[in-house]
């Protein structure tokens, strides 16, 4: 796994960590009360502590080092074993910012003039103002703009007959990191909190339903309008059907009379209607300007380059490459394309076990590729480009494809597919299947493949952005994996569209057009119902059918109606439903965790008049629907559930990482106390958990998940920093069954833990 990917956040939560210890420690030199110091310094030392567990685990090798002294200083203060000298002080603080810098300059790739040895020696023998100064004292820096493309600690060169190259686009030829960097030079900065941006993301979005309301106003005022000229008509009708009364001198002049006041109030009222709706009109078009610009302003605030999730591909290919044999190289473009950092945060994941993916199913050993005529090393192409609203990125091997026969067997033998079904099936179905959670081609379970997890939840991924998925492959050729993205979670374009008594949207992005379905023209296939458009036959459905409402045929009452082509690109269908009500812009609010499970519904959007709509996800509906009918009766799959405890969030979102990339349910908890918690609202088969941790400790919470009968069978895997032999046997003793220490940890030998702890109690 690239940890690469994590050296953002750990940058920041150090930044973090090394305040609090600066904050503290010119608290402590005021502090005059016991009970307030001990508070500091207990404060302190989980900082530092903190810092030394991630840091080891991301190889952040000196920083460990570092903090480690640190925490060995401040647990001798602790103990009342010596005191805070202002010289003991002073290198303290010095090597907060020494902590700093070595994370700074090792994410970029550059030296570092930090010299970790001489630090130590002065935490040790600091007695004097004539401390070694490593730094100059200038506090805790703040941390520069992440880089594109952060260097691991540790660079080895790449295997022979393996590229990990980077390629510009044609207008460039520098560097990829320089490429990232040149956007912010010259430009001052600031840190945002990211929660910030996203409160400022929400307002932004609640400007946009308040706009909408306002122009449902405008439109009001214009009926106005529309209703005071239908009462001029009314009145100049009463004026020529009194002239052809038979009426008195007198009656007509008293008649006319009051004509003259209707006609004169009704003059003033559209004066007075028609210059509100002007005024009203502008001050609407001028507010939708100032959100939409509001709104493009905190999007861009928002945007990352894409060249961030490429950073960690080239060493994935390397990695890999070592453990398949293979030889590979990766070629990336459209690396200055932005996206919402969420929806990056999101794809990171699916992108690289999508590359992975390519250099272990796509490419082939060398020797085949030779015997196919092919170069020995095989070509991995990640592009990215804008295309109107939407981002499209595109991952392509030259390998040798997927066999559609080959998944159609295999689906068969998985109990996925009857035998009948699969020999119907069409080639670009087949390839569908790769997206089935527990699908998989690979003969070994290895650590990269095997295991039946992973396209399933890149599937997943993306649909929760409101994107999509396509498969494209020739045999012997290599695949395509084309992943289609919103440039920004802001808003989202919906079409409304009304399907008996309720209104529903739909994502734009999912729409790719609107026919016309006469009721004389459908088609029975099979016993599914068809229409022909632009020569291809598409499966008709009506909407109301896949939710499962209890609405008549829209054909019931009309002979044509309006039909949604959505789904797939490889297998489209047609929607039914009973009108197309709008298309517009909207902010997709979610639904909370009481529909968290209803993956067919994305969100709920707010209309201009307070009316709310739920957002579908086609695509899952229509998925859905098909494995009720191709899948036979085939045993579901059940994740395993596992509950992450830590309050480091850079550990937190390092583990849950590891363990979500290897097919788990995964839920992150911030100390024992959260942990305990949620154990009480849902059942876990797994806990893997820090050991010092605020409220309740590691020790505390496996003492409690082994005295409640209902958690008391639950494994517990206990990852710290404690690595001697006491903490080993007191947290084996408390019922842990596994014990790992922060500076040994690897992956692989998590997974394999997990793993053996969850066959033993299956």
């Amino acid at each position: 796994m690239d940890l690469s990917s994590f050296y953002h956040q750990f940058r920041e939560e150090s930044v973090e960590n090394v305040r609090v210890l600066g904050e503290g420690l010119l608290s402590l030199e005021q502090a005059t009360d016991p009970g307030e110091q001990q508070a500091t310094i207990a404060q302190i030392f989980r900082a530092m502590h903190t810092i030394k567990g991630s840091a080891r685990m991301l190889g952040f090798d000196e920083v460990g080092r570092l903090a480690h002294e640190l925490e060995t200083v401040l647990g001798e203060m602790r103990q009342g074993k010596r005191a805070l000298e202002r010289p003991l002080a002073n290198v303290l603080l010095r090597s907060g910012d020494a902590i700093l810098e070595l994370i700074n300059a090792t994410i970029e790739g550059r030296p570092c003039p930090v010299n970790v040895d001489e630090l130590i020696g002065g935490l040790g023998d600091a007695q004097t103002d004539a401390a070694p100064a490593a730094m100059p004292p200038t506090g805790a820096p703040e941390a520069p703009p992440a880089p594109a493309a952060p260097a691991p600690p540790k660079a080895a060169p790449p295997p022979r007959g393996t590229s990990t190259s980077v390629t510009p686009p044609p207008s460039t030829t520098v560097p990829l990191s320089r490429v990232v960097n040149q956007r912010h030079q010259n430009q001052p900065t600031i840190r945002v909190r990211v929660d910030r941006l996203d409160r400022m993301l929400n307002l932004a979005g609640e400007l946009v339903i308040g706009q909408q309301s306002l122009a449902t106003h405008g439109e009001q005022w214009q009926v106005l309008e529309d209703k005071c000229a239908q009462q001029r008509a009314a009145l100049t009708g009463l004026e020529e059907a009194l002239e052809s009364m038979a009426l008195t001198g007198a009656q007509r002049k008293q008649l006319a009379q009051h004509l003259n006041n209707v006609h004169a109030i009704s003059h003033d009222v559209r004066g007075l209607v028609h210059q509100e709706s002007d005024r009203v009109m502008r001050h609407t078009n001028q507010h939708a300007q100032l959100v939409k610009d509001l709104e493009q302003e905190v999007m861009r605030a928002r945007l990352l380059p894409i060249a961030t999730v490429y950073a960690g591909l080239p060493r994935a290919v390397r990695d890999l490459t070592q453990t398949t044999g293979h030889e590979a190289k990766i070629e990336l473009y459209g690396e200055t394309v932005e996206l919402d950092r969420k929806v990056l945060e999101l794809i990171n994941d699916p992108l690289l076990h999508l590359v992975r993916n390519a250099v272990d199913h796509g490419i082939e050993p060398p020797s085949e590729r030779e015997a196919a005529g092919k170069p020995p090393y095989g070509l991995i192409e990640v592009r990215a480009e804008t295309v109107g609203g939407k981002v499209k990125i595109v991952i392509s091997d030259d390998g040798r494809g997927m066999d559609p026969q080959r998944l159609r067997e295999r689906a068969v033998r998985l109990g996925m597919l009857s035998a009948e079904a699969a020999a119907l099936m069409p080639d670009s179905e087949a390839f569908e299947l790769i997206f089935q959670p527990g699908f998989s081609t690979a003969a070994q379970i290895t650590e990269i493949s095997g295991r039946g997890v992973g396209m399933d939840v890149v599937r997943a991924n993306l649909t929760d952005l409101g994107g999509q998925v396509e498969v494209e492959s020739e045999l012997g050729h290599g695949s395509r994996i084309i992943l289609t993205l919103p440039l920004t979670l802001v808003t989202t374009r919906v079409l409304l569209v009304r399907t008996g008594r309720s209104i529903f949207a739909l994502p734009a992005t999912s729409c790719y057009g609107t026919v016309w379905a006469y009721h004389n023209e459908i088609r029975s296939l099979e016993g599914q119902p068809t229409i022909l458009v632009e020569e291809r036959t598409l499966a008709l459905i009506a909407l109301a059918e896949l939710l499962g409402l209890s609405e008549p045929s829209p054909f019931s009452r009309h002979s044509r109606v309006p039909a949604i082509i959505t789904g797939s690109n490889q297998r489209p269908v047609a929607l039914l439903v009973d009108e197309l009500v709008d298309e517009r812009e909207a902010v997709v609010k979610p639904l909370g965790p009481l529909f968290e499970k209803h993956q067919h519904f994305g969100g709920a959007i707010q209309l201009g008049d307070g009316t709310l709509v739920l957002l579908l996800n086609p695509v899952q509906v229509i998925q859905n629907k098909r494995s009720n009918i191709v899948v036979s009766q085939a045993p579901a799959v059940q994740r395993s559930r596992l509950l992450v405890v830590d309050d480091s969030f850079t550990t937190r979102e390092l583990i849950c990482s590891i363990l979500q990339s290897a097919g788990y349910e995964v839920t992150p908890a911030v100390d024992g106390a959260d942990a305990l918690a949620q154990m009480q609202q849902q059942p876990y088969d797994l806990v893997v958990s820090d050991i010092e941790m605020p409220r309740v400790d590691g020790f505390g919470l496996t003492s409690q998940i082994r005295a409640h009968p209902t958690t008391s069978r639950v494994p517990v895997i206990l990852i710290t920093s404690l690595a001697s032999e006491e903490h080993r046997r007191r947290g084996l003793e408390a019922g842990a069954q596994a014990y790992i220490v922060k500076s040994q940890f690897d992956q692989e030998s998590l997974l394999d833990v997990v793993q053996q702890l969850l066959g033993t109690t299956n």
